[in-house]
């Protein structure tokens, strides 16, 4: 009489010979190899049952998992897992012991083995700030997993802007552009990707034209991200496009909640405004920065810049300026008073700001006199 322990034992045996009927010996042989983790000898069947199954997409898979990937051979994973998906991406394969689609099973080993290599260069990375006398070591660890991590997912630009991020901390100028226009590359409409490239090859000593475009594609991606709206203004500034820096940092201001960058993007404002001569946009500028931060003594000193620039614009009846020797002496007097309260401030350059109060003393005297 059957008892119920020899029904289900015949039921999996059942099981088990139409599994195997379905599978060539060569599959079979190296399915079982791996069940008994002889991988040298899966190893050797995975390959012989491809040949005969050159349809069956889960062979390449499990080559891939079982094989390539245990060794951290990530090229050769990758070839199989293409060479699945381009024999079948939407049947349904058994990985493991679950049931899933060939694309679905790429997109989710994908995901882990890149995790896994990228979290370790991190791990690495972090390091350096425990132990800083050997970070060059730290470096080149982080860089050989996150390279690894570029072979698994080459369309991760966050990897590439990761790796140029480590190049140029190593010192290798050369490898951290080339990383970084890799990730621009191969995600053109990464915030992170374009954002990095104009910061990486600005430092590595591109020109302001070279980066610019970086800087403005990832403006357009992110038009309210403040970072980038901060390095673009002040690129168009070194390419001597005012006009257009000044209505990007008037933007970033806008946007910038930060008391104190928002202070800096009111000083570089300032500055722009004070070198084109609308001293009065200047004085306004330089005003909104010292009420943000009180200790920026170099806003306090481009108020009094600005006001000498008035005094001038008076004194000389420059264009735009009605000549007024009475007016040119009150913006030189409220010049003096200014920077007498930076010299308050900034005790440490006393001696230079003693010499800029002789030069408006004179200014004043000179309009007073006229």
């Amino acid at each position: 009489m059957l008892n119920r322990k020899s029904i289900v034992r015949g039921y999996l045996f059942l099981i088990l010979m139409i599994f195997i009927s379905c599978s060539s010996q060569e599959y079979t042989t190296a399915k079982l190899a791996i069940q008994q983790s002889d991988f040298e000898k899966a190893k050797e069947w995975l390959p012989k049952a491809m040949a005969v199954e050159p349809d069956n997409p889960e062979i390449p898979m499990v080559m891939a998992i079982e094989i390539y990937a245990q060794d951290n051979q990530w090229n050769k994973m990758v070839e199989m897992f293409d060479k699945a998906m381009g024999i079948n991406p939407e049947k349904e394969i058994e990985i493991r012991g679950a049931f899933i689609t060939v694309k679905e099973a790429v997109s989710n080993y994908i995901e882990f083995y890149w995790a896994k290599e990228f979290n370790l260069g991190v791990e690495q990375f972090r390091k350096i700030q425990d132990d800083p006398d050997n970070k060059i070591e730290y470096l080149e660890t982080a860089i050989s997993h996150f390279l690894n991590a570029s072979i698994i997912n080459p369309l991760d630009a966050n990897t590439h802007v990761t790796l140029a991020k480590c190049y140029f901390d190593k010192g290798d100028k050369d490898s951290a552009r080339k990383a970084a226009l890799v990730a621009v590359e191969k995600n053109p409409d990464s915030f992170e990707a374009n954002f990095s490239a104009g910061q990486i090859l600005g430092r590595a000593g591109a020109s302001s034209s070279d980066i610019v475009v970086y800087y403005e594609k990832a403006s357009l991606i992110e038009p309210s991200n403040s970072k980038v709206l901060r390095e673009l203004a002040g690129t168009y500034y070194d390419l001597d496009q005012k006009e257009k820096s000044i209505k990007v940092f008037e933007n970033a201001i806008s946007k910038e909640e930060n008391k104190i960058v928002k202070a800096d993007l009111y000083f570089n404002l300032g500055v722009i405004h004070n070198q084109m001569g609308n001293y009065e946009n200047a004085e306004t500028a330089f005003d909104e920065a010292f009420f943000l931060n009180e200790d920026d003594f170099e806003a306090a000193l481009g108020m009094a810049n600005s006001y000498e620039g008035l005094g001038d614009n008076y004194y000389n009846g420059t264009e735009g300026f009605e000549k007024d020797f009475n007016e040119a002496s009150r913006w030189y007097r409220k010049a003096e008073k200014k920077i007498k309260s930076v010299m308050v401030i900034d005790i440490d350059n006393k001696d230079s700001y003693k010499k800029k109060l002789e030069l408006v003393r004179f200014k004043r005297d000179v309009a007073e006199g006229g």
